[in-house]
């Protein structure tokens, strides 16, 4: 009798179908993964020009705690409160973990570039380019892709696409989203400021 690659190891791991009911079961499976991606983000504001001096004690120290919060939160609401590429008209998300994470009942979230890094290089390093995606889109969707060339795929993908890009378009043309960006700039002239003295 062969043994499935779940029952393998001391800890069960859950099959690709029971971690999407998993996921579709927990009222939360979309935000109890944002707290941890308030601290991931940097690391990607770090690789923007103007953002490059961002650290975390920096930023606690400021008059902006929060912001990393407020970032994240906006991004997320811009996207539906899902993942980048998450397909609604489906009965089990379409949108999952890489399986070392099957055993959790949320989406752990990875931070895609809508403009691939691998065509775009050190253009795609701007917070504008950035959204959440599960592992599932960022590697086996988009895989390196431009978000404009998915389109080609049609369908309710597309239709989420569009949308998505369209309701972010309206985020980074809103006076919310120039204060924001401008709060993080004061903070990052404030780390360098402090790194001459």
């Amino acid at each position: 009798m062969a043994i499935s690659l779940a029952q393998k190891g001391s800890e069960y791991k859950k099959t690709l179908l029971e971690h999407r009911k998993a996921v579709i079961d927990n009222p939360n499976s979309y935000t109890d993964d944002l707290e941890r991606c308030e601290r991931t983000i940097l690391t990607h504001l770090k690789k923007t020009p103007s953002l490059s001096a961002l650290t975390v004690p920096r930023i606690k120290k400021s008059t902006q705690p929060d912001i990393m919060k407020r970032l994240v939160t906006i991004l997320f609401d811009a996207q539906n409160k899902k993942p980048f590429f998450h397909i609604e008209k489906s009965t089990l998300p379409m949108c999952w973990n890489a399986p070392k994470d099957w055993n959790k009942n949320y989406i752990r979230y990875e931070w895609g570039h809508l403009f691939s890094i691998n065509q775009s290089g050190s253009n795609a390093h701007s917070v504008e380019n950035i959204s959440l995606q599960s592992a599932r889109c960022n590697q086996h969707i988009q895989t390196s892709m431009n978000v404009d060339e998915l389109l080609v795929y049609g369908g309710e993908l597309a239709s989420i696409i569009e949308r998505n890009l369209e309701t972010r378009q309206k985020l980074f043309n809103s006076q919310e989203w120039t204060d924001l960006i401008s709060d993080l700039q004061t903070i990052n002239k404030l780390s360098l400021n402090t790194k001459k003295i």
